[in-house]
C-alpha cells in the first residue's frame, strides 16, 4: 500500500503544480477573464490524488482505548524499532509507550494513578473533614 499511495502521491503533486503553473501563465496572459474549467477541475483532481495518497501510505492507526492497546502491547511482546547502539545491538521497546506516566494504581487502584495530577475529590473530602472539625490541624 505504501508505494500505491507513493504513486498518487507522485501524480497528485505533478497535476498540482502544472495546475498552479496554468494558473499563473492565465492570470498573466487574461488577468480579467475568468480561470477557465480544466485548470479548476485539474487543481481539484490533484488535491484529491494527494489526500488519497497521503490516507493510505499513513501508518495503521492505534486502538483508543487504553485497555485494547495494552492487551495488543502485552500479546506482542517486546519488539525492534529499527534503531541500533554503536555495538551492532538493537534497541527493543520496553512494551507500554505510556509506563512512564504511572497509570498502575488508576481506576481500581489507591490513587489517581497519574504522578503529577492533583486529585481533586481526595482534597475536597480532606477539606470537608477539616471544616467538620472546626478548622483546627
Amino acid at each position: 500500500m505504501a508505494a500505491l499511495g507513493t504513486v498518487l502521491n507522485g501524480v497528485g503533486a505533478l497535476f498540482l503544480t502544472h495546475a498552479v503553473y496554468s494558473t499563473h501563465e492565465h492570470t498573466a496572459t487574461f488577468a480579467t477573464t475568468p480561470l477557465p474549467l480544466d485548470i479548476s477541475l485539474e487543481l481539484l483532481t490533484s488535491i484529491l490524488l494527494l489526500s488519497l495518497g497521503i490516507v493510505i501510505s499513513f501508518a495503521p492507526l492505534k486502538p483508543i482505548q487504553y485497555a485494547q492497546w495494552a492487551g495488543q502491547i502485552s500479546r506482542e511482546g517486546r519488539h525492534g524499532e529499527g534503531r541500533y547502539t554503536r555495538e551492532g545491538e538493537e534497541i527493543l521497546s520496553e512494551g507500554d509507550p505510556y509506563a512512564f506516566l504511572g497509570l498502575d494504581s488508576g481506576i481500581g487502584g489507591k490513587g489517581e494513578g497519574r504522578r503529577g495530577f492533583w486529585d481533586v475529590k481526595g482534597k475536597r473530602k480532606e477539606y470537608e473533614e477539616w471544616v467538620r472539625d472546626g478548622g483546627k490541624q
